[in-house]
């Protein structure tokens, strides 16, 4: 059976949104393709039950089977947003000062480049030279055009700043019906009916054409992204589910599938840009699957918990082994173990050149006196990981070992791959991966941190939140998650260290005017205290005002190129948190926001005795 809707049949034969008899036939990739007829039956049973279907509530996921590869049982959706199609302006840019006369898709093109002027991106040579490259060849050979410096994009930039304009003026009640009318639009995408249960969706619009700038330093930046259409979108549906409709007219699903075994309900491809990753459309953080996601990762740290000591045992022991294979192996795991590093594949020249423990060279260590180490390397998403570190004296030699007479450009571990390494975490422990080190040394980060913490009589929860976030900062920085430095930094910072002025200014007039109160107790001063006591309220209520400006101050200059909402949505297990928060009377609301409460539901119920 053909994977592929006929898009020769009538639109709205194929597309209507009815309710279809699904084949029992299996496809490729094990799964099984929907069959679709002509029948006209009842419309979409999700429109009509949108106050009927409770939203999905506590799980027992202790009694789930975790091992079980079927996901669902049946699954209903209204399919994927498409963005509207481009409505061309006329705009030319300047060729050599005269205008140059473009097709709506070269328009089109012409105005994503000139969207993007006037940021960093385009001033790098990579980005420069690929979108350089790209546009050249959507060009008329005819339009002599033979270099990107060439084209003044100016025109196009003042339409769309004053178009923005225009926008942004536009009144209070037509902006507020366009956010109706899109919400309206969304809301139509936003749930699907999983196993009779109504479940937010994450995604309800496939990513727009434009530029593609990719993470880090990435060598396809600058490159199109092209328009995905229906043809570009295969749907996975229930065997006896509604197919959803396709509403864009004269279009059809490239196919529509029943895959029991996957989460995502889309997913299309990129078929315009060479090594285009495929995308997904997933249910939301906080739906029933995604949670016992989040509950089964969880649980293998907590089981690695308990087999550490054994595991390191064994990797120590292999680091000193005879076998340079297997004294590789246990000194890879070893830094895995200690510093949370992803176990890294081998990069194609046509993707950034990023690093994890396999793919380490001689280049990026430095062996240091007094068994320390320097890594520099740029790790997930082009983020520098530099660190010196003091390391086991087995591991410092066994490095020394590993290093002795190869050439900077040299694997450090030349005898084994991600491939191997990965298997060896197997043998150590049944799905054991560097992901599952790095959420257990997270999480067991966290609760050490925490545990630290000694309540005082006079602690607020202010006091405690910074305490918090100080916390997780650690287990961010042994995760190396990193942001980029905003462009704006500095700005933010002066504002910040002004108002930090203003309230020292603030407390410091309010302690001279008590000195002088206490001279003459008739003086005085508009919107000053009248009495001794109102001053003494006064300076108490200043000081802690500056004192939360002081930390703002000094949390932006620590935290200005750490992420710590990486490791608190992904790694760090949230009833550490829930707990920590109970038993300190900090409510919860102050260390997860609203994302991260529903995505985290199942936690918030945990006693307060539970331990990691």
């Amino acid at each position: 059976m053909s994977d592929k809707i006929d898009n020769s049949s009538s639109h709205s034969n194929h597309l209507s949104g009815k309710k279809r008899k699904a084949s029992d036939g299996n496809g490729s990739n094990g799964y099984k393709k929907r069959k679709i007829s002509n029948e006209d039956e009842e419309e979409s049973i999700i429109t009509n039950t949108k106050d009927s279907i409770k939203m999905s509530g506590r799980y027992n996921y202790e009694e789930d089977d975790e091992d079980s590869n079927i996901k669902w049982k049946t699954l209903e959706h209204h399919g994927v947003r498409f963005p509207p199609f481009y409505t061309p302006h006329g705009i030319a840019p300047l060729h050599k000062g005269k205008p140059l006369i473009l097709n709506p898709v070269q328009e089109e093109i012409a105005t994503f480049w000139a969207q993007a002027l006037g940021t960093d991106f385009t001033e790098k040579e990579t980005v420069r030279n690929n979108f350089e490259e790209e546009f050249l060849a959507v060009l008329d050979k005819e339009m002599g055009v033979k270099s990107l410096n060439n084209i003044d994009f100016d025109p196009i930039v003042k339409h769309i700043e004053k178009t923005r304009e225009e926008r942004n003026n536009r009144p209070r009640e037509e902006k507020k019906r366009e956010r109706e009318e899109n919400a309206k639009l969304d809301a139509h995408f936003r749930y699907c009916i999983i196993d009779g249960e109504k479940e937010r969706v994450n995604t309800v619009m496939v990513e727009p054409p434009g530029i593609f700038r990719g993470r880090g330093e990435h060598p396809h930046a600058g490159k199109l992204k092209s328009r995905i259409l229906p043809e570009n979108v295969t749907v996975n549906v229930g065997l006896d589910n509604m197919i959803p409709k396709c509403d864009v007219p004269g279009h059809a699903w490239k196919a529509v599938v029943n895959n029991p075994e996957a989460t995502w309900l889309g997913q299309f491809k990129d078929e315009g840009r060479e090594k285009a990753g495929t995308k997904y459309l997933f249910l939301a953080p906080d739906s029933k699957i995604k949670s016992k996601n989040d509950i089964m990762k969880y649980g293998k740290a907590k089981k690695l918990k308990e087999n550490i000591e054994k595991i390191r045992a064994d990797y120590m022991r292999r680091m000193v082994s005879k076998s340079m294979q297997e004294a590789q192996l246990g000194t890879a795991t070893y830094l895995i173990d200690k510093l949370a590093l992803r176990v890294g594949n081998e990069k194609s020249e046509d993707e950034a050149d990023t690093v994890g423990c396999c793919s380490l060279r001689v280049e990026h260590i430095t062996i240091e006196k007094d068994n320390k180490i320097t890594l520099d390397f740029l790790g997930k998403d082009s983020m520098r990981f530099h660190q010196t570190i003091e390391v086991h004296p087995l591991a410092h030699k066994a490095i020394e070992r590993f290093v002795k007479g190869k050439k900077p450009e040299e694997d450090l571990f030349h005898l084994i791959n991600a491939s191997r390494l990965n298997e060896y975490l197997k043998e150590l422990m049944p799905q054991l991966s560097a992901k599952v080190f790095r959420t257990y040394n997270a999480s067991i980060t966290l609760q050490n941190e925490l545990a630290k913490y000694e309540e005082k009589p006079r602690d607020d929860v202010e006091k405690k939140v910074k305490f918090y976030k100080n916390a997780n900062r650690e287990v961010a920085i042994l995760c190396n998650h990193q942001k980029a430095v905003p462009k704006n930094f500095d700005e933010q910072l002066k504002r910040l260290e002004d108002k930090l002025k203003e309230k020292k200014k603030k407390l410091k007039e309010l302690q001279t005017h008590k000195k002088n109160l206490a001279k003459d107790s008739s003086i005085s001063k508009p919107k000053m205290p009248k009495t001794s006591n109102a001053c003494d309220t006064a300076i108490k209520k200043a000081k802690k005002a500056m004192e939360t400006e002081e930390y703002k101050v000094s949390e932006k200059i620590e935290n200005k190129n750490i992420a710590l909402s990486t490791s608190k949505i992904n790694y760090m297990d949230p009833r550490i948190s829930v707990t920590w928060c109970k038993n300190n009377e900090v409510p919860i609301e102050k260390v997860f926001e609203k994302t991260l409460r529903m995505k985290f539901a199942w936690a918030m119920s945990e006693d307060l005795e539970w331990k990691f």
